[in-house]
C-alpha cells in the first residue's frame, strides 16, 4: 500500500467514476485501474463494485477509503506544518514566467506576498521558448510555462510538474467575422488577420502553420498592445483561455475567447501548464507555495 494508491481510491469514491478520477488526476484510465486492483489483491478486499451505472464502494471499501481520507488529511496537514516552517527560513523566492499568464500570476504574487511578507519575489517574465533556455537554477526558483510534453522533454536536467492542462482558443474583437462564432476549427481561421508574439516558435502556431493562409497586421513582444490591437481590428490571435481571465477589457465583452476544435465542439484543443524547476536542487517549501497559489488562479 502506498499513497498515491490511497489518492486514487478516494478520487475514485468521490467522482463514482475511474475514468473521471482519471481525468482530474491526469492519469490514463488504466493505470488508475491497476494501481486499485493491485491494492484490492494486497488487502484481499474488493474496495469498489464496477458497473456500467458508475463505481461504487463496498462495505469494506468504505472502510478503507475512510481510512485512506484521514491518512491523507494527517499528511496533508503535517507537510503544510513544516512547508510553513521551512518557508519563514527563506529569504527570497526568483520566479521566472512565461508573458501567456498576465494577471493570473500577478494575484498568485501578490497573495503569496500577503501570506509571507518576509518573503522577497523577484520576478522576470519572457517568451516560453526563452524561458526555458535562460532558466538557471542559481538565479531561478521555479518557473511557469505553457508547453507540450515533447517539447520540454528536450530539456531533461529540468524537473517538471504538471499544474494545468489549459484549452487553447482565439481571442478577437467585435469586429471580427468571428465574434459570434461558440467556437471555430482551422477552416474557419484560414485568411483572416491575425496578431502574432514576435520572435517565438510557439507550438499553438504550430499546430496550424501548414493549414493558414494569414496575413500578420503586427507582430508583437507586448501582450497587452498585441490584444489592443486585437480589440480595434478584424484580426484575431492564438491564446490560452487563462491568459485573460482576469483581463479588465473581457469585462465589458470588448475581447472574446473562442475556443478551437478540428472538428466539432467536442474535440477542444489543450496544452499543458508546467512548473519547472532545478531536477538536481528540488522545490523549495516557498516555490512549492506560489505553485499552490497558481493552481489556485488557474483553477477558480
Amino acid at each position: 500500500m502506498n499513497f498515491e494508491q490511497l489518492e486514487y481510491i478516494v478520487y475514485v469514491a468521490s467522482e463514482k467514476s475511474i475514468s473521471k478520477a482519471a481525468e482530474k488526476l491526469f492519469i490514463s484510465t488504466s493505470a488508475i485501474s491497476q494501481s486499485i486492483s493491485q491494492l484490492e489483491r494486497e488487502l484481499n478486499i474488493t474496495i469498489f463494485n464496477r458497473s456500467r451505472i458508475g463505481t461504487t464502494p463496498t462495505p469494506e471499501g468504505n472502510i478503507v477509503i475512510t481510512k485512506a481520507i484521514n491518512i491523507l488529511s494527517n499528511i496533508k496537514q503535517l507537510n503544510d506544518e513544516l512547508c510553513n516552517l521551512n518557508i519563514k527560513k527563506e529569504k527570497q523566492l526568483k520566479i521566472i514566467a512565461a508573458t501567456a499568464f498576465f494577471d493570473i500570476f500577478q494575484e498568485a504574487v501578490t497573495n503569496f506576498n500577503l501570506e509571507n511578507p518576509q518573503i522577497s519575489i523577484d520576478v522576470e517574465e519572457m517568451l516560453p521558448e526563452q524561458l526555458l533556455k535562460n532558466f538557471n537554477p542559481d538565479r531561478n526558483d521555479v518557473g511557469f510555462l505553457p508547453i507540450d510534453k515533447e517539447e520540454l522533454a528536450k530539456y531533461p536536467k529540468l524537473g517538471k510538474k504538471l499544474i494545468n492542462k489549459a484549452r487553447i482558443g482565439i481571442v478577437v474583437g467585435k469586429n471580427s467575422n468571428l465574434y459570434n462564432y461558440e467556437y471555430v476549427t482551422p477552416a474557419d481561421l484560414n485568411n483572416e488577420k491575425i496578431v502574432i508574439l514576435k520572435n517565438t516558435k510557439n507550438s499553438i502556431v504550430k499546430k496550424f502553420s501548414k493549414s493558414l493562409s494569414n496575413h500578420a497586421i503586427l507582430t508583437t513582444n507586448n501582450p497587452r498592445l498585441l490584444l489592443n490591437v486585437v480589440k480595434e481590428s478584424t484580426a484575431f490571435s492564438f491564446i490560452h483561455e487563462f491568459t485573460v481571465k482576469n483581463y479588465p477589457t473581457f469585462r465589458t465583452d470588448e475581447l472574446k475567447v473562442i475556443p478551437i476544435t478540428y472538428t466539432d465542439e467536442s474535440d477542444y484543443i489543450y496544452q499543458d501548464v508546467w512548473a519547472i524547476f532545478s531536477q538536481e536542487n528540488g522545490l523549495s517549501s516557498s516555490s512549492r507555495e506560489i505553485i499552490k497559489h497558481m493552481l489556485f488562479q488557474l483553477n477558480k
